[in-house]
């Protein structure tokens, strides 16, 4: 069999936008002919002191953002500053692209090279990466893309410097060449004077320094993952490059700003696609996760530490995860610690008590505490009987998870293989090692039910990538490659550890290559992915949620068969997660971070099968259509009115009724009750599902559930029990013994197979006692917070405060965080109802962007489970819904009404601009209806809610948008209301 070939695609829409913004940068640019030079003359991108007209660069950038639909900037900013030697400085301007982490960054900058090249003539690049591993993933893309760029771009030489100290004396063909020129290079080569690029060598004879080389060469920097280049030390080395102009990549970037918005500002940042983007484009494997959890198990109190750089004046640091107690509960949460400090007083835990750090020795990787004790960094303490346990149960189910994915693929073509993050590195290379011990025995016991594997003992598949260190008569050991500062020798094992891993790549792809699991300590964190990870069973404690999305990022690229080409089927690019809690609580919050940030959350895992909605063009070509559709983008504009009299008196009233969180003392005492379901299907006989439902818990309870169901069923609904969520019944298909069904969420169901999953979910403590505490708080600036929270003027806030009962105001001691928590959400609450009711409409001549084309194209793909039939009078014959209040909206009463026209729900990109505090408003229905004589077409906005009244809606800030939707349509002359879906007469 010939070797694996991995395939590129040239066409990706998102990736060839984001080039193609790139290159829209500097167009109006005259390209730039080198020619063929001989002798020593450096080929310049740009001559040595010329600028670019920074109007010109602000101007493009603009366009590009709009283009991009990203925020504006209002100036295009520039890394200005010192060198790293002399007193020389130096000014560049630099743009960001963000891109989520397997989406193909790397590709995306080598391809834009040749756009530039092509496009500009330019012809010096340098690739900065912040590690070896890094490093070494970006050699290996370069050499494996190099016959596809050059089948796109006419075989242009093409040439890779890979920079070393060893290798200075390729500096000068690389100023001298007039080919293409990339560089690679790590930040920690040229980031300090002592590095030899600032050195003499007789390697580069006479009066230049090699740095000097890159100099004049005007090099374009391509920054990979850029928020690792934010600190001072990293941007003086950069500018003593002499950059024309740097492009940043990253999955998380970030500069330096006081605040979110001053981050994002000083981007520059020209494209985003973001990790919703990622899900929502299917670029990427959806994420499931299966957490194996134990809960209320007071008596673990393991430290997780990991080291870490502090701010300015803090130095370095640990980011720890601990057992917090707050209000008598123990939380695990993740606190920042550094020299002197008590881990006692940090907790409230006596199980801490008399750690007091001593000293962070970041070369060593320990943390010394006064008390004599030690201890490793990132090495999650002791395997206790408690862990082990847990181990136990991630390795079988990830084992599982691996053969069950392996039978579903084998006949795709697609080799599965699973990567395992470990605490430490003795638990898998010792002979004795806890976690290789557990993984040999679940396999060796779950091969015998999957052929595929019954021929291979555990040791055939499992390989273990650490850095390996030899010595003399003397076993071989293990560096922990965790430890940022090392030796130069033990940075030469790291690199070893990582070419192994890194270039056989496409080995691991194939058949021929036993080794399917893959365990890691932190040597595969970054810098490396596989389309084929299927599995990530963290058998490590990362507390840091940067780590935590870099190791799920190692699996999140599409999957390639045996022919190296991408495999887009629906239902096979699914990650799973086999967690530890930690990686749950990361999961939760960067959900809620996605939320916050405006984004809808990322959809739960999906195996449900996509549905293409089709245009009814007759409808959406008709004059009815196209004349309510004008109507619907008339855009108004609104005045905000704000009585601050009026608004303080109202803050005063509900702050003086407010209930405020007082501190306790909780004791919760609870047991930790782990349920087992076994879901199977019987049969399916002429629409009828019949299924059996299998509950066994921990305390020896057990219940069976067989009943039959129906397409539509769900069967949290139905069995009454939240933890078989997403087991809802979309489509079913019936063939004798090889029937099968689609759950919403959970994929597909065959006769004779069975879904099995643990949850925890559903226990509840049970409290014990509640003391209140006595304590009392030294207060800081409220008013500060809350008028940078509110912006309102600092003098009404005080007259707020000031009008508060005076048993009100003393509840401040009490709890200052929770009381300026309270005090803040209700003034932000009364001002925005405030706004609402008081906000004025008029009408501009002015039609919003909105163009029906990009609206409503003629076929839409939406997730099965999220659409019903339509009629001859929807725009589409499958029509979306979001709640099973709008499912019976459409069925009964829209496809039921011969007297409707035309009816379409709102695209979600359609929206209504409303005040910033209330934020924008997307309708739910447009419907074109005759009235009842037939005499006149009805063109209506209806808003489908579970409440009639707005008063009771689930939501306060859905009341006021639709208060200022309704002043909105009023000025349209569009008939809009609020309606629950069921009324005899809606319209």
């Amino acid at each position: 069999m010939s070797k694996l070939k991995i395939h590129f695609e040239s066409d990706q829409e998102h990736q060839v936008r984001a080039i193609e913004s790139t290159v829209k940068l500097f167009q109006g640019y005259t390209k730039r002919d080198t020619g063929f030079q001989l002798g020593d003359d450096t080929v310049a991108n740009m001559d040595q002191y010329e600028m670019l007209d920074e109007t010109w660069l602000y101007d493009n950038l603009l366009e590009v953002q709009q283009d991009n639909g990203l925020v504006e900037d209002m100036f295009l900013n520039f890394d200005d500053g010192f060198e790293v030697t002399g007193i020389d400085s130096w000014r560049y301007p630099y743009y960001t692209c963000e891109m989520e982490t397997g989406t193909g960054k790397t590709y995306v900058y080598l391809r834009t090279i040749h756009e530039l090249r092509k496009n500009y003539g330019w012809g010096k690049y340098i690739i900065i990466v912040p590690s070896v591993a890094i490093y070494e993933g970006v050699v290996k893309t370069f050499k494996i893309t190099k016959d596809h760029f050059a089948s796109l771009y006419n075989n242009e030489t093409i040439h890779l410097t890979q920079y070393s100290g060893k290798n200075i004396s390729k500096l000068r063909s690389f100023a001298n060449s007039s080919a293409v020129e990339v560089m690679v290079m790590t930040i920690d080569s040229f980031n300090k004077e002592t590095n030899v690029i600032f050195k003499p060598t007789e390697k580069l004879q006479g009066e230049k320094l090699p740095y000097h080389y890159i100099q004049e060469t005007r090099p374009i920097l391509l920054l990979d993952e850029s928020q690792n280049y934010t600190s001072s030390k990293s941007r003086e080395a950069l500018r003593t490059l002499h950059p024309f102009f740097a492009l940043k990549y990253s999955a998380t970037p970030t500069e330096k700003g006081r605040t979110s918005e001053e981050n994002r500002e000083l981007m520059n940042r020209f494209y985003h696609l973001s990790p919703v983007d990622a899900f929502k484009m299917d670029l990427v494997k959806k994420i499931e996760v299966l957490g194996v959890t134990e809960q209320n198990n007071l008596n673990d109190n393991q430290l997780s530490l990991m080291l870490m750089e502090g701010g300015a004046n803090y130095g370095l640091g640990l980011e720890a995860k601990l057992n917090v107690i707050k209000n008598g509960e123990v939380k695990t949460e993740t606190i920042k610690l550094r020299k002197g400090d008590d881990l006692f007083e940090k907790t409230n835990n006596e199980n801490f008590k008399g750690l007091v750090i001593d000293e962070i020795n970041k070369l060593l990787g320990v943390v010394f505490f006064t008390n004599g004790t030690e201890y490793k960094v990132a090495e999650g303490g002791d395997v206790t009987l408690s862990k082990e346990e847990i181990f136990r149960v991630q390795i079988e189910e990830t084992i599982k998870s691996h053969m069950k994915k392996q039978k579903q693929l084998i006949n795709k073509g697609v080799k599965v293989l699973s990567l395992f993050f470990i605490d430490k590195v003795a638990n898998y290379v010792e002979s004795d090692g806890v976690i290789k011990k557990l993984f040999d025995e679940a396999y060796e016991r779950l091969k015998n039910q999957y052929p595929f594997y019954s021929g291979w003992s555990a040791e055939q598949v499992r390989q273990g990538y650490f850095a390996k260190k030899k010595a003399k008569n003397k076993p071989d050991t293990y560096v922990d490659t965790s430890i940022d500062k090392k030796t130069k020798a033990e940075k030469e094992l790291e690199k070893a550890a990582y070419n192994l891993i890194m270039k056989d790549k496409e080995k691991l792809l194939s058949f021929e290559e036993n080794t399917s699991f893959i365990f890691a300590h932190s040597a595969l964190k970054e810098g490396w992915d596989n389309p084929n990870v299927f599995q990530i069973c963290t058998l490590n404690t990362a507390s840091s949620e940067n780590r935590k999305r870099q190791e799920i990022g190692r699996g999140l690229r599409l999957s390639v068969n045996q022919e190296g080409k991408r495999v887009t089927d629906e239902g096979i690019n699914v990650l799973t997660v086999i967690a530890n809690e930690s990686y749950e609580s990361y999961c939760e919050q960067l959900q809620n971070n996605y939320r916050e940030s405006g984004d809808a959350a990322p959809p739960t895992p999906s195996n449900a099968r996509k549905v293409e909605a089709k245009r009814n063009n007759k409808l959406f070509n008709s004059e009815a259509f196209n004349s309510f559709w004008k109507k619907l983008c008339q855009k108004t504009d609104y005045k905000i009115k704000i009585d601050e009299d009026e608004l303080s008196k109202l803050c005063v009233k509900k702050l003086n009724v407010a209930k405020y969180p007082e501190p306790n003392i909780v004791v919760v005492k609870g047991r930790f009750v782990m349920t087992d379901f076994k879901i199977t299907l019987k049969n399916v006989i002429e629409g009828v599902i019949k299924l059996e439902i299998l509950k066994s818990d921990s305390d020896g309870n057990e219940e069976k559930i067989k009943r039959n169901f129906k397409v539509g069923d769900d069967l949290a609904k139905i069995a009454k029990d939240e933890r078989l969520k997403g087991f809802k019944i979309v489509d079913a298909k019936s063939d004798e013994d090889h029937s099968e069904i689609v759950f919403s969420d959970k994929g597909i169901l065959r006769t004779g197979e069975a879904i099995t999953f643990s949850s925890e979910k559903g226990q509840k403590g049970d409290p014990q006692f509640k003391q209140q505490t006595q304590t009392t708080y030294p207060i800081f600036n409220f008013i500060e917070r809350a008028e940078e929270a509110t912006h309102i003027k600092r003098t009404t806030l005080v007259s707020i405060f000031k009008g508060l009962h005076e048993d009100v105001k003393e509840k401040i001691f009490k709890n200052p965080e929770g009381f300026t928590s309270v005090f803040v959400d209700i003034i932000k609450g009364t001002l925005a109802d405030h706004i609402a009711a008081n906000v004025e409409y008029s009408l501009t001549k002015e039609l919003m962007a909105y163009d029906s084309e990009d609206m409503f194209p003629e076929a839409r793909k939406f997730p099965q489970k999220e659409l019903v039939d339509g009629s001859s009078w929807s725009l589409y014959d499958q029509v979306q819904i979001d709640s099973d209040i709008e499912r019976r909206f459409v069925e009964y009463k829209l496809n039921e009404d011969d007297k409707v026209v035309c009816f379409f729900k709102f695209p979600n990109q359609f929206k209504i601009s409303l005040p910033k505090i209330i934020g924008n408003y997307n309708p739910d229905w447009g419907i074109i209806r005759w009235d009842e004589n037939e005499k006149f077409k009805l063109e209506l906005v209806r808003e489908t809610k579970g409440n009639v009244n707005p008063n009771l809606l689930q939501f306060p800030n859905e009341k006021r948008k639709i208060d200022c939707a309704t002043k909105h349509f009023k000025l349209t002359n569009v008939d809009y209301k609020q309606i629950k879906g069921d009324e005899v007469k809606w319209w």
